[in-house]
């Protein structure tokens, strides 16, 4: 029996309400119908009694049961928007969030404030999907970007984004944490990390969604030692970084007083922690060594 596309949409937004908030439901249900049947909010009102494909119903009935057990809609459709790109996702690697894309938009601010841009080499450290680094070469053609990561099956998944978008990236299977492995890495103008920052007794604070599901490999550090990462990729920029070379970091808000003084007491300059769009210390920047006057953007 064929459905309706308004019947099926009406079911589908009353069964995630059971889980979710009114709000929350209703841009899932949207989302599903945009996904599975390219159809628009205002498209689907406009469908009159138009009828689904039996075949996409059952897989949109899948995607509604994931959903009712807490997979992120992105794991669910396999891809999440970032800048200007779908890319593929998977519970390999971390769903992109629209912190990290300012993030990166920070970094091209900077950059292109001084005039415009030479050819860098640009290494991204705990690539993940590729966002940052795939980003960073669609706006940075000329420069020579290069991604590391532990995880074999994160590279995999960042390779074939940038393949998607004819990025041209060089994709390096390391960990940052092993110094024995640093040879394996480029020297770079520029470095940029979102890596793990969440602390385990944050967990209780986490929803199940991101607990129960995003790779705790890319999420979680030691209570006793969280800016273990941040330590090890300081010291390694200290070593692998041109001499007017510059550093970023997407950090937890928590420790961005002791990251500064990390930094600093490394040798590094000009280190300036940056605040989100939410009001929250979320990003630092700093160079090897002091040569202009920084944005001002910064709480120093």
């Amino acid at each position: 029996m064929p459905h309706q596309i308004k019947s099926l949409h009406k079911n589908i937004l009353l069964k995630l309400k059971a889980l979710y908030t009114a709000e929350e439901a209703s841009a899932l249900t949207d989302r599903l119908f945009e996904h599975f049947f390219d159809l628009s909010p205002a498209q689907r009102v406009m469908s009159g009694s138009a009828t689904a494909d039996e075949a996409k119903i059952s897989v949109l009935n899948e995607a509604v049961v994931d959903l009712l057990s807490q997979i992120p809609l992105q794991y669910v459709l396999g891809t999440a928007y970032f800048m200007d790109m779908e890319l593929d996702v998977n519970p390999s690697v971390l769903i992109p969030r629209p912190e990290t894309e300012e993030l990166v938009s920070l970094i091209l601010k900077e950059l292109t404030s001084r005039g415009p841009v030479k050819e860098l080499r640009i290494l991204e450290i705990g690539t993940g999907s590729g966002c940052i680094a795939i980003a960073l070469k669609r706006n940075l053609p000329g420069s020579l970007v290069s991604a590391v990561d532990i995880s074999a099956d994160a590279i995999c998944v960042a390779a074939a984004n940038a393949q998607k978008y004819k990025a041209e990236v060089s994709f390096i299977r390391a960990d940052i944490l092993d110094r024995m492995q640093w040879e394996l890495l480029p020297q770079s103008d520029l470095m940029v990390s979102n890596p793990p920052y969440v602390t385990h007794s944050e967990k209780k604070l986490m929803l199940p969604n991101v607990l129960d599901h995003e790779p705790h490999l890319a999420l979680f550090v030691p209570d006793e030692d969280p800016l273990v990462f941040y330590r090890c990729i300081a010291d390694f920029a200290k070593t692998r970084l041109s001499d007017a070379g510059s550093l970023w970091f997407e950090i937890n808000e928590m420790f961005g007083k002791e990251l500064r003084d990390m930094v600093l007491s490394r040798g590094f300059e000009e280190v300036n922690i940056i605040f989100d769009f939410r009001g929250k210390s979320r990003f630092l920047q700093c160079f090897k060594m002091k040569h202009y006057s920084t944005s001002n953007h910064t709480n120093k």
